[in-house]
């Protein structure tokens, strides 16, 4: 597809956003030494433990993930909007999937069950999980590349996510520790937790067919 000023503009500021977020949140977590101790048994604690354990459980996050992938991907995108391939086409899919799983998640779930964030953390988390997925979002929709994603490379667009979570069960068997209630074991058990990663999975699935449903439309749209 031909190169688009306004499209690498777009690809960019998604670039950065996401950068930024996850700067400010090894910035914050990673090296931040204030802010309340989590005693909830099982779950990460990004303050109440040395430089090493805080770098690592923040880096650990799924919304980490989702961002340095999204950086990425966008990056490369604004580098040559015209590169094509399948290894690109897999991790675009996948860019789009996990970052907006994770600010849905976060949005939906996560959010409302836990105290209202302030300041820099405020600021961190907004960036993360609403800025940055509605920037890719929109970003992708208006200005392409289309016919990157097709039902194919559903399975290939969920390698890294089951990675994520592959490693993030066998972290947490090792350390006793999870990033979110919802994969808590300590206090949900195996059967509860891997239920609700099922449960995530089909939410992860349904959003592949929407974004293929967006994609065609958008093709239609531009043809017309």
């Amino acid at each position: 597809m031909p190169e688009k000023p306004l499209a690498r503009v777009f690809y960019g500021l998604t670039t950065l956003s996401a950068i930024a977020g996850t700067t400010l949140a090894f910035v914050l977590y990673g090296f931040g030494t204030s802010g309340p101790p989590d005693t909830t048994p099982g779950m990460f604690d990004v303050y109440g433990q040395n430089m090493i354990g805080r770098l690592t459980d923040t880096a650990s996050y799924f919304t980490t993930w989702s961002n340095v992938l999204v950086a990425i991907v966008f990056a490369l995108l604004a580098i040559r909007v015209s590169r094509r391939g399948h290894i690109t086409h897999v991790l675009l899919f996948s860019a789009l999937l996990m970052i907006l799983v994770a600010g849905l998640v976060d949005n939906a779930i996560l959010a409302p069950a836990v105290a209202p964030r302030h300041g820099w953390e405020l600021l961190t988390t907004t960036l993360e999980h609403t800025i940055t997925p509605l920037l890719a979002l929109f970003a992708w929709a208006i200005f392409g590349p289309r016919d990157w994603l097709s039902r194919q490379l559903i399975l290939p667009a969920l390698l890294i996510p089951i990675v994520w979570v592959v490693f993030t069960m066998l972290r947490g068997a090792i350390i006793n520790a999870y990033p979110y209630g919802f994969l808590n074991v300590v206090k949900l058990g195996y059967p509860m937790a891997l239920l609700d990663v099922v449960g995530v999975l089909v939410v992860g699935i349904a959003i592949c067919f929407l974004l293929i449903g967006i994609d065609r439309l958008a093709r239609r749209w531009s043809r017309a």
